[in-house]
């Protein structure tokens, strides 16, 4: 008997056994259908972010809009005017906005409590100029006022730039009526309607001296 080989057996088994580890195991297919949780864990998810990210970032699916990462309304064109609301000339409103006028024209010279600078600037608090007519000092103030002045019984020699050219009629009218209203002031407030027939009828006219102004208030 051959080593190896078992009592009533006639072929040698370590060759048999050895073949048959060698031999090689049947090949099977590798692609597979993917698990469940696989299918429910990632790719749904997955497809649910696609569908969102897709109205998000679609811009309304229009050719000529992309937005990303935020919706909008969007509006049907129209091309009807829209009125502008109106401009409200109550005394109250002009003088608040006369405020802000005053402070970044006026207040350099006149100050900001209206007391003026000694020799330079005359004051506007207690002015008989302030409180007189509002013509007086409406022209002063479109077209600037030089030479020699009297006011509250003191001449003041000096120059006033026009602020025609920089302030429309409103602003004119709002600084103005705070002028007139302020620092113990208290006469009544002007209105831009005032302003404008005055611009227009002496359009374009030089700075005034106090004599020329005084003829032209006569007329």
């Amino acid at each position: 008997m051959k080593p190896g080989n078992e009592p009533g057996e006639d072929f040698d088994t370590r060759k048999v056994h050895g073949a048959i580890i060698r031999e090689k195991s049947e090949p099977s297919e590798k692609f597979r259908a993917a698990p469940w949780w696989l299918k429910h864990g990632i790719y749904a998810p997955l497809a649910m972010w696609g569908i969102w990210y897709l109205i998000v970032a679609s811009g309304g699916f229009r050719w000529d809009e992309y937005s990303e990462g935020y919706f909008r309304t969007f509006v049907p064109e129209t091309t009807e005017e829209t009125t502008p609301a109106p401009v409200s000339n109550d005394p109250k409103a002009l003088i608040a906005e006369g405020e802000t006028v005053y402070t970044a024209v006026c207040a350099a010279c006149h100050q900001a409590t209206g007391t003026g600078l000694p020799g330079a600037f005359p004051p506007l608090a207690g002015s008989d100029w302030v409180n007189g007519t509002e013509e007086k000092i409406i022209l002063p103030v479109l077209h600037g006022l030089v030479g020699e002045i009297v006011v509250n019984g003191e001449t003041w020699n000096g120059a006033m730039p026009a602020q025609g050219a920089t302030l429309d009629d409103r602003k004119v009218a709002a600084v103005l009526s705070y002028i007139r209203s302020s620092w113990g002031n208290s006469a009544p407030p002007v209105t831009p309607e005032s302003v404008t027939t005055l611009r227009e009828k002496f359009k374009d006219h030089a700075p005034w001296t106090a004599a020329d102004l005084e003829a032209a208030l006569a007329e």
